[in-house]
């Protein structure tokens, strides 16, 4: 049984060197994507770079696209018909780039990258367990910020760490918090705006906020 299994064993090795070699000769597949920037402000224009090499192609050893028909779907009905192409995205959104591959044989292949387009430098949104309310004088009111930009996801806590935060209560007591999420209880009751002002150094913008919020008298 050993020796019949040692004997059968080169011919399996032969079988699957043959196969992963075909693989990778015959269809084509890319060797480099880039859509860059992939993530900026609206109007945003981006340069899209695909390379490719396999299938039924002249066989450029360093990754050329020979004979190999590239087109570009950017996701908001723009696309490109070579290898190098250039877009703008008018509206705010997430994109998903998709380029894909053709050989004079019909053999596809595709690849995508995620492109982010804002708004806004620094967008954020205030927001509490009671807004817009009502509350009353001894419920604890939970503050929270959320904010994203291309440097913050919002939901990484982490992310934040670079962020100055202020938060005024306007209720005529002058207490002001410096954190993402201030936890507080009115003393009177009454319709107060409160206001939370953001501040990101490394971009040099500051954004605020503001809440009505409704405090009864229990």
């Amino acid at each position: 049984m050993k020796r019949a299994f040692f004997l059968l064993l080169p011919a399996v090795l032969l079988v699957l060197i043959a196969l992963v070699g075909c693989n990778d000769e015959t269809n084509p597949k890319f060797t480099r994507i880039r859509v860059y920037p992939a993530c900026g402000v609206m109007p945003l224009s981006v340069d899209a770079l695909a390379m490719v090499s396999g299938g039924n192609e002249s066989g450029d050893p360093t990754g050329g696209n020979n004979n190999l028909e590239i087109t570009w779907d950017f996701g908001d009905g723009g696309g490109g018909n070579t290898s190098i192409s250039y877009h703008t995205f008018a509206d705010s959104g997430l994109y998903t780039v998709t380029a894909t591959a053709v050989d004079p044989d019909g053999k596809t292949t595709s690849i995508s990258q995620i492109v982010q387009v804002m708004p806004d430098t620094l967008t954020i949104e205030a927001s509490s367990n009671f807004a817009p309310g009502p509350a009353t004088v001894n419920d604890t009111v939970r503050f929270e910020l959320m904010a994203s930009s291309c440097e913050i996801q919002s939901l990484v806590d982490d992310d934040y760490r670079n962020l100055i935060f202020n938060w005024d209560m306007n209720d005529g007591t002058g207490n002001q918090f410096q954190t993402r999420r201030p936890q507080y209880q009115f003393l009177s009751a009454g319709t107060f705006e409160v206001t939370v002002t953001v501040t990101f150094p490394e971009l040099a913008v500051t954004r605020r906020d503001t809440l009505q919020l409704v405090i009864t008298d229990p």
